[in-house]
């Protein structure tokens, strides 16, 4: 079961179908998925006590993916950059960052 959902991530990120189609979003909240379970070190259910942050963290790193995804600008470039500090700031504030893969900036 996915983290988080389509329409979540395009709430958030206000991006279009137009400029990152279903399959690829898709794309996008699967891999954001998989890195949040790389950096944890587990995946996560919806029993979890601290799933609802696991989603957010997971909302951040898919809107730092989509960003990364568009053609590259200083504004896109910032907003992956700033999705992905927030992401990486709940999970050492969360406690639960492991040794798993970090993003150069």
């Amino acid at each position: 079961m996915a983290y988080i959902t389509e329409e979540e991530l395009r709430d958030l990120t206000g991006i279009t179908e137009t400029e990152v189609g279903d399959s690829e979003l898709d794309q996008i909240i699967a891999d954001a998925q998989n890195l949040v379970d790389a950096y944890t070190g587990q995946s996560w259910s919806t029993s979890d006590s601290n799933h609802s942050k696991i989603q957010t963290v997971t909302r951040f790193l898919a809107a730092s993916l989509i960003y990364d995804s568009l053609p590259a600008t200083r504004e896109t470039e910032l907003k992956s950059q700033r999705y992905h500090e927030k992401a990486m700031a709940m999970l050492e504030a969360m406690r639960i960052l492991g040794s798993g893969p970090l993003k150069v900036a």
